[in-house]
């Protein structure tokens, strides 16, 4: 109805609308995540630490600045491989090999195996 009228080709008028929508509730969904680890940081911290070590009690902001700084000391802010990148293909590549070898050496040393387990079994 749309591309008559107005000159839209409604596959892309959609496919855009479905990536803002996606990206908008990835954005919220992931605003709340993190409220919601600040405030479980915050409720662990101020339930276990000031009984068992000497530390005061905590605000919601410094559980949330914790985490950042946890997050900046151990694993950065960068992808680190993660993904589709240079990772994935390596994994498929030895998944390949892995194919290869089975069907040349594995499944023949695999059924020798079974066989022998099969035969120290009945004695």
């Amino acid at each position: 109805m749309w591309e008559h009228k107005h000159g839209w080709d409604e596959s892309k008028h959609s496919k855009v609308y479905l990536v803002v929508v996606h990206g908008a509730f990835a954005v919220v969904m992931g605003a709340l995540l993190a409220l919601g680890f600040g405030y479980l940081v915050m409720l662990l911290w101020n339930a276990v630490l000031p009984a068992v070590a000497a530390v005061h009690h905590i605000t919601y902001w410094q559980s949330v600045g914790l985490l950042l700084l946890a997050r900046i000391l151990v694993g950065g802010f960068g992808r680190h491989g993660h993904g589709h990148g240079s990772g994935s293909r390596q994994r498929r590549e030895a998944w390949r090999d892995y194919e290869a070898w089975w069907r040349e050496t594995g499944r023949q040393s695999f059924d020798e195996f079974a066989q022998g387990r099969g035969e120290r079994k009945s004695e």
